[in-house]
Formats: C-alpha cells, structure tokens, sequence
C-alpha cells in the first residue's frame, strides 16, 4: 500500500511529479476563494465606515438647524452663496470661459464654425435656478423673524435686569434694544403688507412698503454703527484689563497665581478672536446697510451684494458647525 504522504511513481520507479501537482491543483482555488472573502469583508468595512461618517455628518447638521441661530445660519449662507454663485456664473470671464470651451468642443467633432459662434450668444438671464433658490431661502428668513420680537424681548428684559456695569456699554446696549425692535417691527408690517394680511392702506397712506423696508434698514444700520462703539469701548477697557495683568504677571512667583494669569490668558485670546468676528461682520454689512438705506442706493452691484453678505456671515457658520462636534 502506497503512503498518502510520499510522491507516487512511475513505472521506472522515478516519482510522478506531474500526479503530485495535480494532487495539489485545489490550493489556488482556495486561496482565490479566501481572497475573495477577504475582499468582500474589506468592502463591507468600508460600507460601515461610510455610513458612519454620513451619520455624524447628519447628526452635526442636525444640531446646527436644531437653534435658530443655527437656521439662521444655514439659510443665510445658501441664500447670500446661490446670488453670488448666480453672478459669477454669468460674468463676462465665466462666459468667455464658457464659450471658449464650448468653441473647442465643436472643433474637436468637426462641427461648424458658425453654428458654434452663434450658439455662444447667450445673454444673462434675469433668473436662473440659483436666484430662484435665494428668493426662496430670503423669503423663509422673512417668515421666521415674523417671531424677531419674541427673542427681542426677552434680550431687552435680561440688559434691563443685568445691565453693562460701564456707562457707555449700557447705553449701547439700550440703544441696540431699541433700534432692533424698530427694524424688526417696521420690516413685520411691511412684508404682511405685500403680502395681503396688513392692510395695505395704511401702509401705503405712510409712504409705501418700499419706504418702510427703507427705514427697517436704516433702523438695522444703526445697530451695526452702534456695535461699532461696542467694539472700540471694548478695546479699551480691554487694554486697561491686560495692562494689569501683565504687571501681576512679573510679580507672581506662586504656581497657583501663576496658572490663574494663564487662564486669563487663553480668555484674552478668545476675547480677540470674538472682536475681530464681530468686525469683518460689521465692516461686510455697514456698506450694504448704507447701500440699501438709501432710495438709489450707492453704487454697489448687484452682482457683489450676494458676495459681500456671505463674507458677513462665514466666519459665524464656521464657528457653529464647529461647535456640532464638540456637542
């Protein structure tokens, strides 16, 4: 009886190598069967790490729209981004960029000439999917701050509880109240007004609901002016502030002081980075404001007020979708 584990012979008594190999021709077949399972687990890996990630994505998304802040935010951006996106698309380079691309196209598949130049003349629209999806997003906005007096009160009732201990901040402060209060009531009453539930009547007998979006805005403008102030008393009593702690600084030698001046520290710099937010914000909106505050307006394009307004607001989104992470 031949050994199962010794090579078979020959009749010459020399091993048959070639019944050895195909004794052994399965194992490729197991291996590619092993490979085939490996990859399939590799991919199903995958699968759940994707869905992993689509869900904190959605889960984050869902925090930033669970606050109106955070609404405001979203809609804000897709609002101020699509009218933006709009123009740039129908700019002049974009469209001789478009043309130019277009004119290479039809070369490459030998179609006319002429039929390529009269095709690429193509005016802008007056309106496209994206300035169809900013009016959307603006009339949403003007449908939630129908509640702006609500959150307006309740700011008014905690400056008036807890007011700024400096004179000059406290004045801001009441001042803001008042001026948001207006603007957000003058602008109430004049979108009601066109569309049909105030009476128009009254606001036509007042100057018409162009005149009154017209002072909403001013109203609005003076609260980026105001905020202005409240920038640069901040600074100041800032600096004061710092001034000492950087004298206490020298003078400490206990650990204790020492990291209690540290973490005033890190204060500072938060404090400076929310300054410098709060200022590319104002300094975006204090021309647009201008701009729309008047009944010609003063010369901003259309074309740059979408760009502008996102500038005024990116800085904030980023802040609160980064926030979503830490929740």
């Amino acid at each position: 009886m031949v050994d199962s584990a010794e090579p078979l012979e020959r009749l010459d008594g020399t091993p048959d190598t070639q019944a050895d190999h195909a004794g052994k021709s399965n194992h490729p077949a197991g291996e590619s069967k092993h490979s085939a399972l490996s990859g399939a687990a590799t991919a199903r890996q995958q699968v759940v790490k994707v869905l992993s990630q689509t869900d904190t994505t959605i889960e984050r998304i869902n925090t930033l729209l669970s606050t109106s802040g955070g609404q405001e935010s979203v809609l804000a951006s897709i609002n101020y981004s699509s009218h933006a996106l709009h123009y740039l698309l129908f700019s002049a380079p974009s469209v001789a960029l478009r043309n130019h691309l277009r004119l290479l196209l039809w070369r490459k598949f030998n179609r006319n000439h002429a039929v390529a130049s009269s095709e690429s003349k193509t005016s802008s629209p007056s309106s496209s999917p994206l300035l169809a999806l900013s009016s959307l997003m603006s009339e949403t906005r003007y449908n939630l701050r129908l509640f702006g007096l609500i959150p307006l009160w309740a700011w008014g009732s905690a400056v008036l509880k807890a007011p700024p201990s400096d004179p000059v901040l406290r004045a801001v402060a009441f001042l803001q109240v008042f001026v948001n209060v207006v603007y957000q009531a003058l602008e109430n009453v004049a979108y009601l007004a066109s569309k049909g539930i105030f009476p128009k009547s009254f606001v036509e007998r007042r100057g018409g609901i162009d005149k009154w979006y017209i002072w909403s805005t001013r109203a609005w403008l003076g609260h980026v002016l105001l905020e202005f102030v409240r920038l640069g008393r901040e600074t100041v009593l800032r600096k004061a502030k710092y001034a000492e702690l950087e004298k206490a600084k020298t003078e400490l030698d206990d650990k204790a002081a020492l990291a209690a001046v540290m973490q005033q520290e890190e204060t500072r710099r938060q404090e400076i980075r929310a300054f410098r937010k709060s200022l590319v914000n104002n300094l975006a909106w204090a021309p647009l404001c201008i701009h729309w505050s008047v009944e010609q307006g003063i010369g901003i394009p259309p074309s740059l007020t979408g760009f502008i307004s996102f500038i005024a607001g990116a800085w904030g989104l980023y802040d609160r979708w980064q926030a979503t992470a830490h929740t």
